[in-house]
């Protein structure tokens, strides 16, 4: 026995399968504020922290003090760097490093950047 499937099912079955099959990869992206801040994430090394805008990240959380080892690299802006590691704060100038003594390590830009433009930190436990 035979069974006829309408031809409208049938397109309209195809139709959502492939919907489907080519949303699903964009679904699955993180959404983030742009391409080029996808692309940071995705190619940058496991210390390397790149912030956008008005990005704030919380870059060290341990349960006893660690010496911990900021360093902002050279930028086009010229914008600090703000860390705040337990109860204190300073500000770090692209292209100079610290080393701190702390639990948590927060770092965001002292400024809103310009749109289409980053920071890029490196990170680096030392002990």
């Amino acid at each position: 026995m035979c069974i006829s499937i309408p031809k409208k099912i049938m397109i309209a079955a195809t139709a959502a399968i492939t919907t489907f099959v080519f949303a699903l990869p964009l679904a699955a992206q993180p959404q983030t504020g742009s391409y080029l801040e996808y692309r940071a994430r995705m190619q940058s090394d496991a210390d390397e922290y790149f912030f956008f805008e008005d990005d704030r990240k919380q870059v060290v959380s341990y349960s006893r003090d660690r010496i911990v080892r900021v360093c902002a690299a050279d930028s086009a802006e010229v914008i600090p760097l703000r860390v705040e590691y337990d109860d204190r704060t300073t500000m770090l100038t692209p292209g100079d490093c610290i080393r701190v003594e702390a639990m948590d390590v927060f770092l965001e830009p002292a400024e809103s950047l310009e749109p289409n433009t980053f920071m890029r930190v490196e990170v680096d436990t030392l002990n």
